[in-house]
């Protein structure tokens, strides 16, 4: 068994050395909807975590002076898309901030939509249905621990899109 030492370099924390950082930690990639059609607001987050399976809770951050966040915090609900790797498009057109909304985003979508009417992303992995329990301001994203109400699955065979190094990656 060969050990290798760990390197210790420090550099000065800055917003661009903790991205650069956590660019290195690799994360899947998901649209949050809220709304449908006319009303649809989508945005990419990587940020999307497992929280609790009693009750079962994820967690997301999003952008507090966003689009989505007060269209969330009025409705009390939204839906997390897991994407495959085969759509690495919708994740670029959704991460800008010129993006589509309302029914230019909804026909980049697809027509489902959960039981709190939102929209739902046709080839996802998989889909959450959540509600919202808490919003908690930290820094300048709003956290959002919500309660999934429904799991809605992809195809079993799909790939999840995996963001790493500032780029797309996928696994098997």
């Amino acid at each position: 068994m060969t050990v290798t030492a760990q390197v210790d370099v420090r550099i000065p924390l800055d917003s661009k050395a903790f991205r650069r950082a956590m660019g290195l930690f690799p994360t899947g990639v998901a649209l949050i909807t809220r709304g449908s059609g006319a009303e649809t607001e989508v945005i990419t987050a990587n940020s999307v975590v497992s929280v609790s399976l009693d009750p079962i809770m994820v967690l997301v951050g999003v952008r507090a002076d966003g689009r989505i966040r007060p269209r969330i915090d009025a409705a009390g609900s939204f839906a997390i898309n897991v994407l495959s790797a085969e759509q690495q498009e919708l994740s670029a057109t959704f991460g800008r901030r010129e993006r589509p909304r309302g029914r230019d985003a909804a026909r980049l979508l697809g027509d489902e939509v959960d039981g709190a009417g939102n929209a739902l992303v046709d080839g996802a992995v998989f889909g959450l249905e959540c509600q919202v329990d808490v919003a908690h301001r930290a820094g300048d994203h709003v956290l959002f621990l919500a309660r999934v109400v429904a799991v809605h699955m992809g195809e079993a065979d799909r790939s999840p899109l995996v963001f790493h190094r500032g780029g797309y990656a996928s696994v098997a």
